[in-house]
């Protein structure tokens, strides 16, 4: 018998949950990964169909027979189809991994082994990368007022290594232990299953985006528990490369999500400034990036035009997100 279906046969330690929606190559490669650098332990692999329409669920009922497979009849969002497969998880660990990645190494082996020495952790994540190489951003500070003034007035980026709060950070070769953050990003994350049937896995106000921030929160300031960045622990993700792939209902869904988390915790007058200064340090980047359009060589100007664009869509949907929205 295949070793893996061995593993995945007996009471398994880790739950690894992947959310598909109308990604069925790049969830093959998600799973392939995992298997190919599958840990030692016992382990299984769970997939929720979002409701797809591009054969996902055909191609994992006949390629990966030992996968467990949830199956949305509507499209029902990230964050409500993890929770589905949190809730049917066997596993001590939860492992949730985005469609986009690829292990580098064993991740898991890696995130199980902190958590059992560290009974402080609740959460841990991954040091993301793009296929170049390239670091991603892997954990950041809540958004906030204070962390929102900072971006206003780009001391961010004049002293990038000053510890100011951070929305987002990009890890360096420096960072080779693990560090206490204060979200880690959900692409690839271990949560223990005891904290999550506890206070829940993602709220479900949240469709996507800011989902892990709010759950981090709450680690933090509910189950007094801490969350950590483990540099060691490393997987590619493919689709967090670039803001500049980004698309009109991303943004909009991301500073929507940005506005029910600084509402939940600190009320409409506090998320109000706080996205006036994140509105402010974008509306100095979209005149940048206008005259950087207007004096582009023309082989370059549709490219810069984009950026432009997309500087005024986070301008736009910072002054006036819409909770309403569910854009997925």
């Amino acid at each position: 018998m295949d070793n893996s279906l061995q593993r995945q046969m007996r009471d398994p330690e880790v739950s690894v949950v992947i959310a598909n929606w109308n990604v069925r190559d790049l969830l093959r490669q998600a799973i392939r990964s995992v298997e190919e650098n599958s840990p030692t332990l016992p382990h299984e692999i769970i997939v929720v169909d979002d409701a797809s329409t591009d054969g996902s669920v055909d191609m994992v009922r006949r390629e990966f027979p030992t996968v467990r497979l949830l199956i949305n009849e509507k499209n029902l969002g990230f964050s409500r189809a993890n929770n589905r497969g949190a809730a049917i998880a066997r596993g001590r660990y939860l492992f949730l991994l985005n469609t986009d990645t690829l292990f580098v190494g064993d991740p898991i082996n890696t995130g199980v082994d902190f958590l059992e020495h560290r009974p402080d952790a609740g959460v841990c994540g991954c040091r993301l990368k793009s296929p170049d190489g390239s670091s991603q951003v892997s954990f950041g500070d809540f958004p906030s007022l204070f962390q929102a003034l900072f971006d206003a007035l780009f001391l961010n980026d004049l002293f990038p290594h000053a510890g100011f709060p951070k929305r987002g950070a990009y890890p360096d070769v420096t960072m080779t232990g693990p560090i206490r953050v204060g979200y880690v990003t959900g692409a690839a994350i271990m949560v223990r299953k005891s904290l999550v049937d506890r206070i829940g896995l993602f709220d479900e106000l949240f469709r996507a985006y800011s989902e892990e921030t709010d759950f981090c929160y709450r680690v933090k300031h509910v189950a007094r528990m801490n969350v950590y960045f483990l540099p060691e622990a490393k997987v590619i993700h493919l689709g967090g490369a670039s803001y500049r792939n980004a698309k009109k209902y991303q943004i909009q869904l991301m500073f929507s999500s940005y506005h029910k988390f600084l509402k939940k915790y600190h009320g409409s007058v506090y998320s109000f400034c706080t996205r006036l200064l994140y509105a402010w340090r974008h509306f100095l980047q979209m005149i940048v990036r206008f005259v950087r359009y207007l004096i582009a060589a023309r082989s370059l100007r549709e490219e810069k035009r984009k950026y432009f664009v997309l500087a005024w869509y986070a301008v736009r949907y910072s002054l006036i997100p819409d909770e309403r929205f569910s854009g997925q």
